[in-house]
């Protein structure tokens, strides 16, 4: 089982602009005031990512891949013409789905982390 990534919470949130308004500063406030994704770890002075936002909003992109990845495959085989030709035409296609995704998704990944 991979172990979790502690981070500092110093390096998430700016503790001296939580500690202005004079009220002490509670694992709960804390947690409030974690970025989205972010679970307040138990010795309270570290955070990690928490995976059970994936889960939560996860199976929004999988039903859409899902339903519009059959609707456009059904479109895409009603235009396809019969024989040979077809099939090349399907094969290029498929490639260069596989090469535009195996350049746009490494680039998508990195830019969102980054982000995060």
């Amino acid at each position: 089982m991979k172990t979790r990534e502690l981070v500092p919470i110093e390096e998430l949130l700016d503790l001296a602009s939580l500690e202005e308004d004079g009220r002490e500063l509670t694992p709960r406030r804390l947690r409030e005031a974690l970025p989205r994704g972010w679970a307040l770890a138990e010795d309270g002075r570290h955070a990690y990512r928490d995976a059970r936002l994936l889960f939560r909003e996860g199976w929004i992109l999988i039903v859409g891949l899902v339903v519009f990845g059959t609707v456009g495959g059904a479109f895409v085989l009603g235009a396809m013409p019969r024989g040979w030709a077809g099939v090349l035409r399907l094969g290029g296609l498929v490639l260069a789905i596989l090469i535009l995704g195996g350049i746009v998704a490494p680039t998508i990944t990195r830019a969102l982390r980054r982000r995060s």
